[in-house]
């Protein structure tokens, strides 16, 4: 007479069937289904690490649809709104220079901008902060930063899609205004982008961590200290591991 046993919360008819330890192969006709069911569960975290990561197939193409510039849409609102918009587009915060909180989504930026502005020409609005975090931006994106005049404070962290090319636009178009710079967690971020930090002119903070490709971390605090204003602040923290 079979005896029917149950375990791990799965019922096995014994000595027909055998169960053994949780999360290891189970003989007998509901093997199939029991390794289907752990196999499509680490396929399912697998995909949504790749998610998280930017890392999915076709995901880059839609990634940099987000960062295209559209410069007839910059002509016809100013280059600190569409700045905006592509902050918030790709998961970002951005901070005019109002006063008010800052903003985290479309419609809030439609409101505030079109009451400050207008017909968004009559007065100007100024972008003071913009925070990327966990943000899709790229390289290609940061060409948003051309015509923007009072940015002072930026924040790129968990940003897995940004690249040298992209600090170095911001360098370029924005390292005259900027005051902090805060780096965190940008995967492809290296010493020869970071090196370029060093010559904005207004800079009183300078914050890098945890990023994995920056290598000889005292050296690179040593010139970028040498290279921006005496007064100030450049920490920066390894890669944990």
């Amino acid at each position: 007479m079979l005896r029917r046993e149950k375990r791990n919360s799965i019922v096995v008819d014994s000595p027909s069937h055998k169960l053994v330890a949780k999360n290891q192969e189970v003989d007998g006709p509901g093997a199939r289904k029991y390794g289907l069911f752990y196999y499509l569960k680490r396929m399912l975290g697998r995909a949504r690490a790749s998610i998280a990561e930017h890392n999915f197939f076709g995901l880059r193409w839609i990634i940099e649809k987000f960062n295209d510039m559209d410069v007839e849409r910059i002509r016809d609102i100013g280059a600190d709104r569409a700045c905006a918009e592509w902050i918030l587009r790709c998961g970002g915060t951005v901070k005019f220079d109002d006063g008010k909180p800052e903003i985290a989504d479309y419609n809030t930026l439609v409101q505030q901008t079109a009451q400050r502005s207008g017909t968004f020409n009559e007065k100007k609005i100024f972008l003071n902060e913009v925070h990327a975090v966990k943000a899709c931006v790229t390289a290609r994106g940061c060409r948003h930063f051309e015509g923007v005049t009072r940015l002072h404070d930026v924040v790129f962290a968990g940003c897995k899609n940004l690249e040298d090319d992209g600090i170095n636009v911001l360098v370029q178009n924005v390292g005259s205004t900027l005051r902090t710079v805060e780096l965190a967690d940008c995967r492809y971020l290296t010493n020869e982008g970071l090196r370029l930090l060093g010559n904005c002119t207004s800079l009183s903070s300078v914050i890098l961590t945890d990023l994995p490709r920056v290598k000889d971390w005292e050296k690179l605090i040593d010139e970028l200290k040498s290279n921006l204003p005496k007064d100030c602040q450049v920490v920066g923290y390894p890669k944990k591991k």
